[in-house]
């Protein structure tokens, strides 16, 4: 079945479904997170957002209370297939997801989330780094992927945004060895926000937004499965592959 966008209720209710599918092949527990929040815009005309995450927990192999968070948002505007915003970005902690399983030791937890309802004022991540603080996890760092399937200059670089000094030193080394250039960039209006407002140690990764090399087809009918370039999702996916793998195997 294919969804002109995943903006309604009823097709992010396929979505999640499909998501949850995924997941269980992964021999791993999908759990629903149901959130209402009140609006923020009074220009609005609804009282409150209610929308579900899915997300799973990647368990360490060694005692760990300690997690890593993995997240993507799968909503997308009104009339936009979202190929790129944010189909790439489920398809790579996804494709991260399940090579990271076949590591035979992981020293920390690693949990992945599919966000709803970034695209309404990221509300889907909001209420989810608030259930994490009230929860009291021990959370070691996030990571948000959100649009990464453009590269018409062919360089394979990506940005990171607002990476703290330990994250970015993190990327950068494992971006030196994969010859990916990379960039920095001040940009706070996606997923990670939410972390980061709440003392969490956050970045935001992304194709060249603030470096003026990203999709043109942004938040418009034209953001279709023919625009994303799979050679670069896949150059980008082997980069976070190989520093999760970093992450989550390091001595401390």
């Amino acid at each position: 079945m294919k969804l002109k966008s995943r903006f309604t209720k009823k097709d992010k209710a396929l979505v999640r479904k499909y998501l949850k599918d995924l997941i269980d092949n992964l021999d791993l527990k999908a759990k629903e997170h149901h959130f209402i929040v009140q609006k923020r815009n009074p220009n609005v005309p609804i009282d409150f957002y209610e929308g579900t995450n899915i997300y799973t927990t990647l368990y360490s192999t060694i005692e760990s209370d300690e997690y890593i968070v993995l997240s993507a948002h799968f909503d997308s505007v009104e009339n936009c297939t979202g190929a790129n915003d944010n189909a790439t970005g489920v398809a790579m902690i996804y494709s991260l997801l399940s090579n990271l399983k076949n590591l035979k030791v992981r020293n920390k937890n690693v949990m992945v989330i599919f966000f709803d309802d970034e695209e309404k004022g990221l509300i889907g991540s909001d209420a989810f780094a608030k259930m994490l603080k009230e929860g009291n996890y021990n959370i070691h760092s996030v990571h948000t992927v959100d649009q990464m399937g453009w590269d018409k200059d062919g360089d394979r670089a990506i940005e990171l945004e607002l990476p703290t000094d330990y994250l970015k030193k993190k990327y950068s080394e494992i971006a030196k060895i994969h010859n990916i250039p990379i960039h920095i960039s001040d940009v706070d209006y996606t997923d990670h926000k939410s972390f980061r407002n709440l003392g969490y140690n956050a970045i935001g990764l992304t194709e060249e937004y603030k470096n003026k090399d990203t999709t043109p087809h942004y938040h418009a009918p034209s953001d279709t499965y023919d625009t994303v370039d799979f050679d670069y999702l896949l150059s980008t996916s082997n980069l976070m592959y190989s520093t999760f793998k970093e992450l989550i195997t390091e001595i401390e």
